[in-house]
């Protein structure tokens, strides 16, 4: 079991670290244009290969989609009462303590853990997280639903393409599903990079504050998952990546909305900083949960590459119901 834990959270550290250093560095990563080719291009692309090439079915889109709004909503709640009882300001710590970075840290954390039986349920959640995190996220810290903010993200359309796909049996021609292969693969390790840049360059201003909401993002997410899990009677893998994503930190993203629009971005970085950081020091426990939580053996543990599970479907045991 150690070993099988240093080989899913070894490439997270060592790809985080080298993000950390180059933050740190005079060479002067270029981290908004990084950032723009994540969202712009090598995250739909994952989720459009992803989900077409392994032929999910709609049903498993459908659970893991739910499983999202339902992990996000709960968190939101728990999060406005806590505020509301604390004082707190509910638009600068709200999204913070409601959404989790699923992608930057989630989605590796996924691929490594659950290879590519993961990855399908992985991007079946992330999405819909994704979505809410760049609509009821930005529309907090912006005062007001930005329609045509929204209706530009392309994972959306990817998302349409997906389903058309699924529900029409079309055959994606070989060209499309090369292309937005070799597009995802840059998805992960550009995320992590991303991390360890933002780790070294986002400052606590008020520390207080910032260890509450770390404290609060990871409570919620435990519990969250804990609900959800029962609710939508969830096993196997599809339960081990809900809690793994619904337990992961404050997302960044929190931080560029309140930079954007002028609301209290110090104090959304501190929790950043320190939810990430409080994440990392209980890895080795969350990821441990949830692969007893999925039934893994030790044996059965997939620890190859993300290019290995992305494109090389895996024999993975679970307990309980078959895989879809």
């Amino acid at each position: 079991m150690l070993m099988q834990m240093a080989n899913i959270l070894g490439p997270i550290a060592i790809i985080t670290m080298i993000g950390f250093l180059m933050g740190r560095s005079s060479i002067g990563l270029e981290t908004r244009t990084l950032s723009n080719v994540v969202i712009l291009i090598a995250t739909p692309a994952l989720i459009f290969h992803t989900l077409a090439s392994m032929e999910v079915p709609v049903q498993t889109i459908q659970t893991m989609a739910t499983a999202a709004l339902l992990c996000v909503a709960i968190s939101g709640a728990l999060g406005a009462c806590a505020l509301a009882v604390s004082g707190g300001p509910l638009r600068t710590f709200l999204p913070p303590l409601m959404l989790p970075n699923s992608g930057n840290m989630g989605m590796p954390l996924v691929v490594l853990a659950f290879g590519a039986e993961g990855m399908r349920y992985g991007v079946a959640y992330f999405f819909v997280v994704a979505l809410v995190q760049n609509s009821v996220g930005l529309s907090i810290y912006a005062g007001s639903m930005k329609l045509g903010t929204i209706l530009r993200q392309p994972l959306i359309y990817a998302v349409v393409a997906v389903l058309i796909v699924t529900v029409t049996g079309v055959q994606v021609p070989e060209i499309i599903l090369v292309t937005t292969k070799m597009l995802s693969g840059m998805m992960i390790p550009a995320m992590l990079i991303l991390l360890g840049s933002s780790l070294a360059t986002l400052k606590i201003a008020d520390l207080r504050p910032a260890l509450l909401v770390a404290l609060g993002r990871l409570t919620f997410g435990v519990i969250s998952a804990a609900i959800v899990i029962l609710l939508l009677d969830l096993d196997g893998t599809k339960a081990g990546v809900v809690f793994l994503l619904a337990t992961m930190p404050t997302a960044i993203i929190s931080y560029v909305f309140a930079e954007r629009y002028n609301h209290n971005a110090r104090q959304v970085a501190g929790s950043v900083v320190v939810s990430t950081l409080l994440t990392f020091a209980c890895l080795p426990l969350l990821v441990w949960t949830a692969l007893e939580i999925s039934g893994a053996q030790q044996e059965d543990a997939v620890l190859g590459p993300p290019s290995q599970t992305i494109s090389e479907p895996v024999a993975h045991k679970e307990s309980g119901k078959p895989n879809d």
